[in-house]
């Protein structure tokens, strides 16, 4: 339980450290987190986005809003359900990601050049562990 705790906390901490020192101070965690998600995934609908997101649809409208206020989204009807509208990533929104990920590349490259040469190569035999770990199913 100890390495749990230890891996939880550091985690958490470079999570937390990296967002404060490498992000774009206009948009929240979620919001970065919900642009990354359609960069990766396409257009999405807004309840799709909620759900994968763990909001409520409610806050995922207000995302949205402060997205496309922003000029990162634009929305447009669904083609098969009139009912529902797609969310899109403009050029806007991709030149934002990318250099948030520079930026946060970059503060990390810094911070692994604290290390010995022995912890980096740990670091880089446990990333396949931690992607999986990263990748995997939770249950709801």
């Amino acid at each position: 339980m100890e390495a749990v705790a230890q891996l939880r906390a550091a985690v958490l901490v470079l999570g937390r450290r990296m967002r404060h020192h490498a992000s774009d101070d206009a948009l929240s965690a979620t919001e970065l987190s919900v642009l990354g998600r359609l960069l990766r995934g396409g257009p999405l609908t807004p309840g799709t986005l909620a759900r994968a997101e763990h909001v409520r649809p409610p806050s995922m409208t207000r995302i949205i809003e402060r997205l496309q206020e922003h000029g990162y989204v634009r929305r447009e009807p669904h083609p098969d359900d009139g009912r529902q509208q797609l969310i899109f990533v403009t050029d806007a929104g991709v030149e934002l990601a990318e250099e948030v990920r520079r930026l946060r590349n970059h503060w990390l490259m810094a911070q692994l050049d604290l290390l010995t040469d022995s912890e980096r190569d740990r670091i880089r035999a446990a990333l396949p562990a931690l992607q999986r770990l990263s990748e995997a199913q939770q249950p709801e």
